[in-house]
């Protein structure tokens, strides 16, 4: 049996997805993580008689559907994304570089508090009232992630670790604004906190850490439905 094949799936399950998605509304999300592995560059940094901050910024993108409850405002969208960051260590003489990437599911719930009552099923830009009351929204997301994290090291010396490679369970909350542009396309940018579940690299750093993100997140709505003038 060949071995799974993390970046294959995604692509994989991403073209099915967009392909179902050609007939409902969905969303392209462009994120700017800035990530906290505290512990594993504590004993890094101690190791290796450096300073370096570990994985601290990295890219991510995910693709979304979008559902809701029939009257009141509070809005579903389950996320597909990958990620990914790295590190370039300076004056670390063994390690060279350490590389991490993330596959995952999220499950977006959004609740637009001051416009809960608002049943309309149309794009933002097509609803009553004022651009905060009809865009601002919070919102709470679950997820899973198989997370990878390879070292690489001096090419002169002969070394090597296992990566590490695990399910862990994450969750955030955050909150941001709609800002509809016509009835095919709304613009979301959002601000959002995740802490994961323990991450214990025991067959290297023989220590755990819990990954904390602070990330920024602009989302591209897009409804093809209305753009067709097929409203549902």
């Amino acid at each position: 049996m060949k071995p799974f094949n993390p970046i294959l799936f995604f692509t994989l399950v991403l073209t099915i997805f967009l392909a179902y998605e050609s007939k409902a509304q969905f969303g392209v999300r462009l994120k700017y993580n800035s990530n906290n592995y505290k512990n594993w560059e504590n004993v890094i940094n101690q190791r290796y008689n450096t300073k370096n901050t570990l994985l601290s910024s990295g890219y991510e993108t995910g693709v979304d559907y979008w559902f809701r409850l029939e009257k009141k405002r509070i809005e579903f969208m389950p996320e597909l994304f990958y990620s990914q960051s790295t590190t370039t260590f300076n004056g670390a003489e063994i390690l060279d570089k350490m590389n991490a990437t993330a596959i995952g599911f999220n499950f977006h719930t959004q609740i637009y508090a001051l416009d809960l009552g608002n049943d309309c099923n149309c794009p933002t830009f097509s609803k009553s009232g004022s651009g905060i009351d009809k865009g601002l929204f919070f919102h709470f997301t679950p997820g899973l992630m198989y997370h990878t994290t390879t070292p690489t090291f001096d090419p002169f010396i002969s070394m090597s670790v296992e990566p590490y490679k695990k399910l862990i369970f994450h969750a955030g909350v955050g909150a941001g604004i709609d800002f509809g542009v016509n009835d095919l396309l709304t613009i979301t940018p959002m601000i959002s906190y995740y802490f994961s579940s323990a991450m214990n690299w025991e067959s290297y750093l023989q220590s755990s850490t819990n990954l904390s993100q602070l990330q920024f997140t602009l989302r591209l709505g897009f409804r093809p439905d209305y753009g067709r003038g097929r409203r549902r």
